[in-house]
């Protein structure tokens, strides 16, 4: 857990939600070894659960290979496509995961 500096204090505070919601707090908090307060803070202010990995635990050097491999990909299938002459059918499929990329608060 991060260590607070001299003179700095803590306050309770009251939130409200859902059972279901603060177990699945309970549960990443104990997931990333931290404190309840620790990982809604991190979650919060800076978007990261705990130190040196990403939000699933990766690291971000692997995050990072795994992000170039999709790209790559994603580059060779959109020139095979426009070679083949289907460029149209790229750009519906683009934009159909656009769609569902929209539907997922996280993404």
């Amino acid at each position: 857990m991060a260590v607070r500096p001299k003179g700095t204090k803590t306050k309770d505070r009251c939130v409200s939600m859902t059972d279901a919601d603060w177990a699945r707090i309970c549960q990443a908090a104990n997931a990333a070894d931290l404190s309840y307060s620790e990982y809604i803070r991190r979650c919060c202010l800076t978007g990261q659960t705990s130190t040196g990995s990403t939000e699933g635990g990766l690291p971000p050097s692997v995050l990072r290979r795994a992000v170039r491999a999709v790209l790559v990909l994603e580059g060779l299938e959109q020139r095979r496509l426009e070679i083949q002459g289907a460029g149209e059918l790229w750009q519906k499929l683009v934009a159909d995961a656009d769609v569902e990329i929209d539907r997922e608060a996280c993404l």
